[in-house]
């Protein structure tokens, strides 16, 4: 590159490792520049360049040389590899080694032993001072905006970088276009000049591994059907640094990934493909991960692996199962075809229901409904059970006829021999009164249905019933505000049922409640510890479906803990409702709001929460709607709209189910809306009180920080300080030598900063803020 533009860190570097005589390693992927570097930065100064991958130098050219660089190191043979470990050694010499690949294991005793200067390919990259200096070297017209997008896509590969200098002297624009002309040029340079000088073994791993996106060793294992895995990626490390390795998963460079598929095709042919494709979908399958093996079997052609994977998950409940992921596949299935199967038909009415589409929802309940009164014995008794599991678990049914329908299932059971496919009452969420169906009615009887049906349930249930009637008991008198000896009682209780042959998804329902009361009492540790040890009974059982919602609990957690950088790492991954919105999704939605009203996007959390709210109402959820309410109001008032119809909706709600710890976790969110109301029942007294409560231990929950300390004077932070003392205005206004009105400004101010409404509320604000 005859106008190559040095990177100042590893130009600093390499002076560095000069005038102290260590040895320096440059290694990168191809492109980034290295020979380039190297040469530029000796210049006419006397030095021996030999390439690795020429044969014909021997060690005879090492020695009596003032500086060696020896490039391509990653192609030295065995036979060399004594005299170049010896020059490292040696003091008159100063070598610089040139690589593809990080320091190889042949090496490694030289570098701990007599320490080398390493430049990686991060030290190599041309960052955007570089690339604007080789631009104006050029002499070539750009903007900022396309500036910066070759510096986003160019990663710092001076290959890339003097492409596309070249394609912008022909006059075409950094952006998508030119990117997709360079990324195919790269793409064929490494199938033509890098790849042939691959080992014939290696490139032929790479290209089987080449099927999937990232691997792990046992997958590739598979997929080669060969236990040479481990052998193979190491020697690709040893070849160039194109092969990265986080917690045990290895990927490609997306670059060489492509080149590499374009070559598999040519040269393994399309069939060994599709068996590589199909080996890798037969792991997915084995390890749950149904997306991708399905995507798999797809690019394989496997249409009737497909359909068994669809049966398979398809018998499994909502939050086991992977309905969402797998609907396009789904939908795609015949009609024709899905009668076949009661599972499909089952699985499909399900998946409607979610989607909230009771129409079609019912359309596949009706045709497994015919098909179980003319199938006959085995499919008969899998139509009817399924019959049941549907009338018991579709969502837009809401929970109306759910008793009924559970104590005529006993005799179903027995007499007919049928048995109860997969259930889960809580979808993994940690509740049951707002799980897989919204039980809000069930609780104004609780104790009396926990003592006469509950053993029925938990009997029809099986396994899925263990601990469950305890936990929803523990619940529902958690949310009415009853005694919390009774409620942590119950949970720990019905935690401990779970145990014993359980499912984890009630514990979780349990543990979620337990959570919930610690906070309540001023416990943010406990709960804390709580979820950690919860979280790995989890991992150790593999209940991976239940991890996103317990990040949504710790997520919680630490919006009542103030920490805000907790909360926005939660929320870089959260589901993004506005790409698609998914019911199965509801209780991180509900998190996401709260994280929304914390930052101040008060329009976000509203618009989230209408969607919330026609959820709601479709499908029957009071607890959501209810939820969405006190929060729409919240967010609704700070927006300067009408709130008030929605918070007498949502209270006169709560009241009638003498719900109170939903609104009074809100806090001092929900307080300033309560001071409003004119109500004076026992029950609106108790919720006042818990929220008064509440305020006082968590002042800053939901309120968004809209002030900092630099925003309060000297006197200000004085006044705030004597406050905390106990001092009235009178006699701070003694203590200052100030008016008592001047005082009171200054307290009206300080109030009106720190978004509270009395010193209580402002006291605790300032010590978070580290004003007092």
């Amino acid at each position: 590159m005859e106008k190559y533009i040095m990177p100042e860190g590893a130009c600093r570097k390499l002076k560095a490792a000069k005038s102290l005589g260590q040895t320096a390693y440059i290694y990168g992927a191809t492109g980034y520049g290295k020979t380039a570097f190297v040469q530029k930065y000796l210049g006419k100064r006397r030095h021996v360049y030999l390439s690795c991958g020429d044969r014909r130098w021997d060690e005879s050219a090492l020695w009596g040389q003032g500086i060696v660089v020896l490039d391509d190191l990653h192609l030295l043979d065995e036979q060399r590899r004594k005299p170049v470990k010896g020059l490292i050694a040696h003091l008159d010499t100063w070598l610089v080694l040139v690589s593809r690949s990080p320091v190889p294991s042949w090496l490694m005793p030289e570098y701990v032993n007599m320490g080398f200067i390493v430049l990686s390919e991060n030290d190599m990259r041309l960052g955007k001072k570089e690339i604007r200096s080789y631009l104006d070297s050029l002499g070539l017209s750009y903007t900022e905006e396309g500036l910066r997008y070759l510096v986003d896509t160019a990663e710092g590969n001076g290959y890339i970088v003097r492409h596309a200098a070249l394609r912008m002297a022909e006059g075409l624009s950094p952006g998508p276009k030119m990117y997709q002309e360079i990324h195919n040029a790269f793409s064929r340079y490494l199938e033509e000049n890098i790849m042939v000088q691959w080992d014939s073994e290696l490139l032929e791993f790479l290209m089987q591994v080449s099927v999937v996106e990232e691997f792990t060793l046992p997958l590739a294992e598979l997929i080669t059907a060969s236990r040479l895995a481990s052998v193979m990626v190491q020697k690709a490390v040893e070849t160039g640094n194109f092969l990265f390795q986080e917690d045990g998963v290895y990927r490609l460079r997306p670059v060489l990934l492509h080149a590499l598929r374009e070559q598999a095709v040519q040269v393994l042919g399309e069939e060994q493909v599709k068996t590589c494709a199909k080996n890798a979908g037969i792991y997915y399958e084995m390890n749950g991960q149904f997306a991708l093996a399905l995507e798999m079997y797809e690019r394989s052609g496997n249409q009737g692996q497909i359909r068994e994977l669809l049966i398979r998950n398809a018998r499994m409940n909502p939050g086991a199962g992977h309905y969402y992921e797998l609907r396009r596949y789904y939908l795609r299935i015949g009609e024709d075809e899905a009668e076949k199967s009661p599972v499909l038909m089952a699985g499909l009415s399900m998946l409607h229901s979610m989607l909230m589409d009771p129409e079609k929802s019912e359309f596949w309940y009706g045709k497994l409904a015919k098909f179980a009164k003319t199938a006959q014995g085995g499919a008969m008794r899998e139509a009817q059970s399924y019959l049941c599991y549907l009338d018991i678990g579709l969502p837009h049914r809401g929970s109306r006829d759910v008793l009924k329908i559970m104590l005529r299932a006993p005799a179903m059971l027995l007499d007919q021999g049928i048995h109860l496919p997969e259930f889960s009452a809580t979808s993994n969420v940690p509740s049951i009164m707002s799980g897989g169906k919204d039980f809000c009615k069930w609780s104004r009887s609780d104790r009396t249905l926990a003592r006469t049906v509950g053993p029925l349930v938990e009997r029809v249930l099986g396994r899925y019933g263990k601990g469950l009637v305890k936990a929803a008991l523990g619940e529902s008198l958690y949310e009415k505000g009853e005694d919390n000896y009774e409620v942590l009682t119950l949970l720990a209780r019905a935690q401990l049922e779970t145990e014993c042959g359980g499912r984890q998804e009630i514990a979780f329902a349990a543990v979620g409640q337990r959570v919930r009361l610690m906070v309540l009492q001023g416990e943010l540790a406990s709960a804390n510890a709580l979820l950690n040890s919860f979280q790995s009974a989890v991992e150790e059982e593999k209940a991976v479906q239940l991890m996103p919602n317990i990040q949504a609990t710790r997520c919680r957690l630490s919006l009542y803990a103030g920490d805000l950088q907790a909360v926005s790492q939660w929320l870089a991954n959260a589901p993004d409702e506005d790409k698609e919105f998914i019911t199965m999704e509801r209780y991180r939605y509900f998190t996401k709001v709260r994280c929304y009203l914390a930052i101040g996007e008060n329009l976000k959390a509203l618009a989230l929460l209408e969607k919330l709210s026609e959820y709601a109402k479709r499908c029957q959820r009071t607890y959501v709607g209810m939820e969405a309410g006190f929060l729409g109001a919240i967010a609704r008032r700070r927006l300067g709209t009408d709130w008030e119809p929605l918070l007498r909706a949502a209270l006169d709600e709560a009241e009638s189910y003498h719900f109170v710890r939903l609104i009074t976790e809100l806090g001092p969110a929900v307080l300033p809306l309560l001071k409003a109301q004119g109500r004076d029942s026992p029950w609106f007294r108790q919720v006042m009180e818990e929220v008064r409560l509440t305020a006082k231990q968590y002042p800053r929950y939901l309120k968004p920080q809209s002030t900092s300390a630099g925003n309060f004077s000297k006197t200000a932070r004085e006044v705030l300080r004597l406050q905390s003392e106990g001092l009235t205005a009178t006699l701070i206004a003694e203590r200052l030598s100030m008016k008592p009105d001047t005082v009171r400004y200054h307290i009206k101010e300080n109030y009106r900063k720190l978004g509270a409404c009395d010193k209580v509320e402002a006291i605790a604000a300032a010590k978070s803020l580290g004003l007092i």
